[in-house]
């Protein structure tokens, strides 16, 4: 008897999985036994039927059958999982050829070897990286896990048929021909990795040559443009020439007219400053002043002296004025 248990997390399909081959390897003629692990309290009868009352009356072992078909109910105060050796001691064994038990993901026993159902998308962890246990993995992406170097065969979910053949091959010929097998997937996995090497590095190829060529032409095309950009350049300035060389012409006859211009107004207005000067001091000396200083000083003497004109004419029409007796007497 093979005791083979299929895990996963939930939402993978074990269920789904040992439905499938309960249903097919009975049809084969092997001899099938299933244990459900459920994680929660369950009623596994009828409730209100006479073998539900009778467990419920307190029987610790209640046991069901007719003419097709038997079953023992256990009930056990203690909150603690029966061990395997348990569970399989429960079973008839001389009749079976394979214990399907579904959970027990953690359970490790010599006499169990374990399936894993696996789905990428879910986001659990691989079982098989870390449990030696774990005989093969089914899953629905084969060619994504090839790449995590797993030492068991990788088996598609969604092809029920090569499960179960591998299910079969592990329940007939034993650790020996599952080596085989797993050789097998193990070499067609490989070749199926060298096959996806190979297209990627012919894509890689691919895609180096279009970008040399896409390089190539854009440097001849800017080639191309930087020569364009010249030539127009060359033809708008022979067009212009003439143009430009009579603006230089002007621009350097301005220049000069600028410069006699310059010179000119430097020569009117140091003859004006000469004339002003003499002006200034012409006046101050009709004034009775000298004419040395500033221009300011000169232009402030004028002013005083003008003021101071009347004043010395007054006196001077005064004195004339005066009796000629009162003037001292002459000499003579």
């Amino acid at each position: 008897m093979k005791v083979l248990g299929i895990v996963g997390y939930s939402g993978a399909g074990k269920t789904t999985l040992c439905e499938r081959l309960i249903a097919e390897l009975s049809a084969r003629g092997l001899r099938i036994a299933a244990i459900k692990h459920a994680h929660h309290s369950f009623e596994p009868d009828v409730r209100g039927k006479d073998s539900d009352r009778l467990r419920r009356a307190g029987a610790r072992q209640t046991l069901v059958f007719s003419s097709q078909r038997w079953a023992l109910f256990g009930e056990d105060p203690e909150p603690d999982l029966p061990s395997l050796d348990a569970l399989l001691a429960r079973l008839d064994t001389r009749r079976l050829d394979l214990v399907l038990i579904e959970g027990l993901r953690h359970v490790d026993h010599p006499l169990l070897h374990k399936l894993e159902v696996h789905r990428p998308q879910l986001g659990h962890p691989l079982l098989a990286l870390s449990d030696p246990r774990i005989v093969a993995v089914a899953t629905d992406q084969p060619d994504l896990l090839a790449t995590r170097g797993l030492a068991c065969p990788l088996l598609p979910l969604n092809q029920p048929l090569a499960v179960l053949d591998f299910v079969e091959i592990f329940v007939s010929g034993g650790t020996n021909q599952m080596s085989d097998s797993s050789s097998q997937t193990e070499s067609a996995a490989r070749s199926q990795i060298d096959e996806l090497r190979r297209k990627f590095e012919e894509r890689i190829g691919q895609l180096g040559k279009q970008i040399d060529e896409l390089s190539e032409r854009f440097q001849q095309s800017a080639s191309d443009a930087k020569a364009q950009v010249e030539a127009d350049l060359n033809k708008l300035k022979a067009e212009h020439q003439a143009e430009y060389e009579q603006f230089q012409k002007l621009q350097k006859a301005a220049e000069e007219s600028w410069s006699v211009l310059q010179k000119r107004l430097d020569s009117v207005a140091t003859q004006m400053r000469s004339v002003v000067g003499q002006a200034v001091d012409q006046a101050a000396s009709a004034l009775g002043f000298a004419g040395e200083g500033k221009t300011e000083a000169k232009t402030e003497a004028a002013a005083e002296a003008t003021q101071a004109a009347p004043v010395e004419a007054k006196t001077e029409a005064a004195q004339a004025e005066t009796p000629a007796e009162s003037q001292p007497p002459s000499d003579k």
